[in-house]
Order: structure tokens, then C-alpha cells, then sequence
């Protein structure tokens, strides 16, 4: 009873989209990194997290190149974009209109034994007509490349791989209602960081890397060990923080898990995370972590999994005490209607033992929450339509200093030919880190123009 081989591959959200989210939405791909990366907000592809299991009923096969056993499935959008604080700053805000492109393709290969997409994407915002400020320009270029694959060379054996690098702006990065949605790249820090030591924009450079195994060991019994690694890298260290934030994450688990019914698994799982700065050791950490939970490929309309347990942060250097506290999470994804389908997840991790806030340095060990939704309506073949939330906050436990981020959008998709798509969308973010107003920000970004798809 190989459940893990219950795989789609597919493009997310609106199908005139303009960016691919993405890749192997299946339960077991997703179970492998949620309480880890995907507890702490990563964008991972195959994760258990909206991004993943929104991602409908895969790639539209009327449109596509195939290229011998491979598929690809360009796309760009081009249009206009209104952004209200350009800089992303509290006070003299610079609002400004301009151009957004975002090409993209997407390659799917599926001979059985092996299960492969791949994908790349670029999401250009151009504002010719703002002046720059603090030696900085309006124009942002973000990105996102990467590949998952999953290989079964037997009926009691998947094999699971994925790598992604993204490249995004502030702590959700503009999403773009056809792009991929709610990921915050903050995931390493913990703290929604806008801006950077001289107060420019704050761009971040996440790498993902994970792979995973998992062997049926009876008709109902399976064990699942996987590792991973992350490394984020910010273009300038962020406001107040002593010590830099780039560094690296490290992890492994092990799952082990019994069929009670042909559609739900009970699992226990055990797990740790390294974290190292580059540069410095002062801050580095180790934490570990224990849960047991339910997981379901589909149980009536509904498909995830919830657990609880309990995790632990210890400090290499003795910076900060200890801390112990209760490792909580579900991600669930809901079919309704036939048309619909609503996606949400919401977990606690710890964050990382640095902070936006110069009163938090010493011992500023933390916990973070963050909560996702998605729901994606396509009644007709001609439109579709989108809306997202996301909140991440991040409670620094020495002094009771918070950092805050929201998200709201909503967009929507009309077919006026073939291979030709109306796109509008909407997003609203904002950010309060208490104590250091400075990186405090509100933005709302309005896009319209169209999609080609080939």
C-alpha cells in the first residue's frame, strides 16, 4: 500500500498564470518538510503549505510544447503596476506607476519511474518615473528557479528531491495573484525584516535543498528519513541587528507511520535543525523537536495532516537560555465544489536567535507563528479567480518585543482568445516590529495587463 505514489504536478492558481508555483502536490511529498522548513514559513515546493496544495489539477494539456518526453509550458505577463510605497517605508511614503513582466516556464516530464517539473521565473516592477532615493532605484527584479523530482524504482520505494532558489523583495515578496503566492523568505530569521542598515528595500536569497526516502515496510507500515538545508542570504544586513543574519540551516527527521485505513496514516516523527551564521557564532543555535500527528491522502473532500509535540532551542554559545515550547501545526486543503478548492496551514516554530530590534540582542530567542490562505474558483473554462492571506509573528520570549507581517490579495483571470488572458490583482501588506518603527511599512501593489501563454 505505497500511498506516496500519489503524485500531481501542476501550475498554480489562475490558469492564464504568469508565474508557475509549482510541483508534486502530493500528501506524502508534503509531509516530509512540514514540521521543519515548512513549519517556519519556507516556500518549498512539494511542502504542505498553500503554495503546494493549491495547485489544482495540474497543467492545462491544451496549451504546452512537448519536447520529446517533456512538456513546457511558457507564459508571460506584461502590464501595468501601481505601487503605493515603492521604498517600503513608514514616512514619506513614494507612491509610483509603471510596467511589471513576469515570463516564466515550467517542464514536466512523467514516464512513470520518474516525476520531474522544473521551473523558472522572473518578476520585473518598473518605475521609470520615480526619482531615487537613499542611492536606491523603484525598479525590483525577484525571481525564483528550481526542480523536484520523485523516483519509485519499486513498489515499496519512493525517492524524493527537490532544490529551489528564490530571490524576493520584503517578507512576502509582491505576489502576483498568477505567481507563486504566500512564501516568506524570513523564515530563517523569524522577524519580517523591510529594510536594510541604511534603510533600503530588503532583498533576501533563499536555496533550498531537500531530499528524502521512504520504504513500506508491511501493507501498512512505512518509514520515511529525510534531510535538508537552507541557506539565506540578505543583500545588507538588516536595521539594528549585531552579528548579520546570512547563514545556513541544517536538518534531518524520521518518520515512521501505520495505515489505520486505506486513506489515513498516524505517524510519530523525530527531527533537529543546525543553525550556523556565517561570520559570527555568537548566535548559533540547535533545536529539536518531537510530534506525533494524523496525515490523509483524502478523507471525503478534505486532504493534510495535523500534529503536535514538543520542540526545544538550545544556544551553542550560551547567548540566550533555553526555550521549550509546544510544536503545533496542520495544513489542510478542502474541495468543496468541484470548482474550488481552499487551502490553509498554520504552524509555530522557533525563529532564529537574532533580531530587528537592537533591545533584543542578548537574548532574544523567539517563537513564530504563521497562518496561510488560499481558495482558487474556476467555474467556467474562461475565468478564474484567487484570493490569499498570510500572517507571520514573531514573539522575542526575553522581553515580549514583536515583529508582525500581514498579507491580503485577491485576483482574477479572464480568457478574452486561446492563449490570451485579462489579469488584475491586488495585494496589501503591511509590517510592525514593536520598538523599531523603522521597519515598519504599509504597500498596496495594483497590476493589471495580460497573460500569453503559448
Amino acid at each position: 500500500m505505497n500511498h506516496g505514489k500519489k503524485i500531481r504536478f501542476g501550475r498554480f492558481g489562475l490558469a492564464g498564470a504568469s508565474i508557475v508555483a509549482i510541483v508534486a502536490s502530493n500528501s506524502a511529498f508534503a509531509d516530509d518538510v512540514a514540521p521543519s522548513f515548512a513549519a517556519q514559513g519556507a516556500a518549498i515546493p512539494g511542502s504542505a503549505t498553500p503554495e503546494a496544495l493549491a495547485s489544482g489539477a495540474g497543467a492545462n494539456q491544451s496549451y504546452g510544447i512537448p519536447y520529446g518526453s517533456w512538456m513546457l509550458y511558457p507564459s508571460i505577463f506584461v502590464g501595468g503596476v501601481f505601487n503605493s510605497n515603492v521604498y517600503q517605508t513608514q514616512a514619506n511614503q513614494t507612491a509610483a506607476g509603471g510596467a511589471r513582466l513576469t515570463p516564466n516556464i515550467e517542464a514536466d516530464l512523467d514516464n512513470g519511474l520518474h516525476k520531474t517539473t522544473v521551473y523558472a521565473n522572473v518578476d520585473a516592477q518598473l518605475y521609470p518615473g520615480a526619482t531615487s532615493k537613499l542611492g536606491q532605484t523603484a525598479t525590483t527584479v525577484s525571481g525564483r528557479v528550481g526542480l523536484a523530482h520523485i523516483w519509485s524504482p519499486t513498489s515499496d520505494i519512493v525517492a524524493r528531491f527537490s532544490v529551489d532558489y528564490t530571490r524576493q523583495d520584503g517578507p512576502f515578496g509582491a505576489t502576483l495573484a498568477t505567481s507563486v503566492p504566500i512564501g516568506s523568505a524570513t523564515a530563517f530569521v523569524g522577524a519580517p525584516v523591510a529594510l536594510n542598515a541604511n534603510g533600503f528595500r530588503q532583498f533576501s536569497n533563499q536555496t533550498t535543498v531537500l531530499a528524502s526516502v521512504e520504504k513500506t515496510l508491511t501493507g501498512q507500515t512505512f518509514v520515511r528519513v529525510g534531510v535538508g538545508a537552507q541557506q539565506l542570504i540578505y543583500e545588507a544586513a538588516p536595521r539594528g541587528y549585531f552579528g548579520g543574519q546570512n547563514g545556513i540551516d541544517s536538518n534531518a527527521f524520521v518518520r515512521g507511520g501505520f495505515w489505520v485505513t486505506p486513506l489515513v496514516n498516524v505517524f510519530v516523527e523525530t527531527g533537529g535543525d543546525l543553525r550556523r551564521y556565517y561570520g559570527s557564532s555568537f548566535y548559533d543555535a540547535n533545536s529539536y523537536r518531537a510530534i506525533a500527528g494524523l496525515a490523509s491522502d483524502m478523507i471525503g473532500l478534505v486532504r493534510g495532516q495535523i500534529y503536535g509535540g514538543l520542540q526545544q532551542q538550545f544556544s551553542t554559545q550560551g547567548t540566550f537560555r533555553d526555550l521549550t515550547k509546544p510544536a503545533l501545526g496542520f495544513s489542510l486543503t478542502y474541495y468543496p465544489l468541484e470548482y474550488l478548492t481552499i487551502a490553509a496551514s498554520l504552524s509555530n516554530s522557533f525563529g532564529a536567535p537574532g533580531s530587528s530590534s537592537p533591545n533584543a540582542v542578548v537574548s532574544a530567542n523567539n517563537e513564530t507563528w504563521q497562518a496561510r490562505l488560499q481558495a482558487d474558483y474556476a467555474l467556467f473554462e474562461y475565468w478564474r479567480a484567487s484570493v490569499r492571506a498570510g500572517y507571520t509573528d514573531t514573539l522575542y520570549t526575553s522581553n515580549s518585543t514583536s515583529s508582525r507581517a500581514w498579507l491580503a490579495g485577491a485576483g482574477f483571470s479572464y480568457n478574452l482568445w486561446r492563449n490570451v488572458a485579462l489579469t488584475v490583482d491586488y495585494q496589501f501588506t503591511r509590517t510592525n516590529s514593536l520598538g523599531v518603527s523603522a521597519t515598519s511599512y504599509s504597500q498596496n501593489l495594483a497590476t493589471a495587463g495580460v497573460t500569453y501563454r503559448y
